[in-house]
């Protein structure tokens, strides 16, 4: 999904943070995908919900990835 975002080979920094972004997104399009109640209610609400904790799950794996 974001294949060349730094161009030509990232820094490690940069790479590890998009690792960790990648992984974020992938957890945030999995829970808003999830068909646990009425779908365009709760599509609507964990979209926006997930939009606000990006962030902070990118700060999460990115810290398990510098462990």
């Amino acid at each position: 999904m974001l294949e060349g975002y730094f161009g030509n080979g990232p820094a490690e920094k940069d790479r590890k943070r998009l690792l960790a972004v990648q992984a974020a997104l992938e957890i945030s399009k999995a829970t808003v995908a999830s068909a646990t109640a009425i779908a365009g209610v709760k599509s609507g609400y964990d979209l926006e919900h997930v939009t606000k904790k990006v962030e902070a799950l990118a700060d999460a794996i990115q810290a398990a990835l510098d462990k």
